[in-house]
């Protein structure tokens, strides 16, 4: 049997989760991210679907590392980036591309194919404050938060918060302090709502679960600690250290339940840990975690092939 994996082959993480999958006796099917962005033939034919020219509607089972999306196409002039003069084609282009695969995923999840993580959990996952949301209803531990363009109610909550971080609501850029600097530009957010929470102290832990099984839970450790770890330089050039964490059971509760709210089978869930205190951060679909694989010996990748593997086998 095959099962496919939705991403770059020369990514470690697809990789790693197609050779677990061959020790489960399952090839694998790589379509990459980039196919149609290099001109690869892909077609729809009265239902069917043809990948390289070959039909692949028997594969039934997918890791989805990627989803691609429509992006604005810009380059760097001087120090700023700027839009081609072509922009407005070359975006439908890649919205048209994106498109064709959303579909293939959509049509995969209608004919009840196992996707790790389908296209609706993906999608749900980049807003920010449906994430909360969820958290909130299963009554979870977050930060008090401020989702708002309004530059009067925002210095009303730093006023009562004090201690102030902010982010996008898609994601995408570090979080940043809600200092004087950023105080001094709040008009700016009137053009497009913010989310400004409060600052949690404590140990940075990531989660990674995989159905009901969490399947590592570990503290980030680098020497300095930064308000966004992805921002610290020992983390972002793989020197970070790794401490294994035994989650309450109340906590570890609320992470499979927190997924399954989200629609997602694999998670990583992102916490705040100060003594006995756990507060939930947010939810990633697709997180990164071979660092962690590698450092500590957990099997993150072996769990994720099982769950496509026995996934596709199930599926008539």
């Amino acid at each position: 049997m095959r099962i496919g994996i939705f991403g770059d082959s020369a990514d470690p993480q697809c990789a790693a989760v197609a050779r677990e999958a061959a020790a489960l006796g399952a090839d694998t099917l790589y379509v990459d991210s980039r196919a149609l962005d290099e001109g690869q033939p892909l077609s729809m034919l009265d239902g069917q679907t043809f990948y390289l020219g070959n039909p692949v509607d028997d594969v039934t089972g997918f890791y989805v590392r990627t989803i691609p999306a429509p992006y604005v196409p810009a380059m760097q002039k001087d120090d700023s980036l700027v839009l081609y003069e072509d922009w407005f084609t070359l975006f439908n282009q890649t919205r048209e591309r994106a498109a064709y695969f959303l579909a293939w995923l959509l049509k995969l999840s209608h004919r009840g194919a196992t996707l790790v993580n389908g296209p609706h959990a993906a999608s749900v996952m980049q807003y920010k404050p449906y994430q909360l949301h969820a958290l909130r209803s299963l009554g979870a531990k977050v930060p008090r938060t401020l989702i708002s363009n309004d530059p009067a109610a925002i210095r009303a909550f730093h006023a009562e918060v004090k201690d102030v971080i902010f982010k996008p609501v898609l994601g995408g850029a570090i979080t940043r302090t809600l200092d004087d600097e950023a105080l001094g530009r709040l008009d700016t957010v009137k053009a497009s709502p913010v989310i400004f929470q409060e600052r949690v102290p404590g140990d940075d832990l990531r989660v990674m679960l995989v159905g009901d099984e969490i399947v590592s839970s570990v503290a980030i450790e680098t020497p300095q600690q930064h308000l966004d770890f992805r921002d610290d330089p020992v983390y972002s050039s793989g020197g970070a250290q790794y401490r294994e964490v035994v989650l309450p059971e109340a906590i570890q509760r609320f992470c499979r339940s927190a997924a399954k709210a989200c629609g997602l089978v694999f998670a990583g869930i992102d916490l705040k840990q100060r003594g006995k205190d756990f507060v939930f951060l947010e939810l990633n679909s697709s997180p990164i975690y071979m660092d962690v694989e590698l450092k500590l010996g957990h099997r993150i990748s072996r769990a994720l092939a099982r769950r496509v593997v026995e996934g596709a086998r199930s599926v008539r």
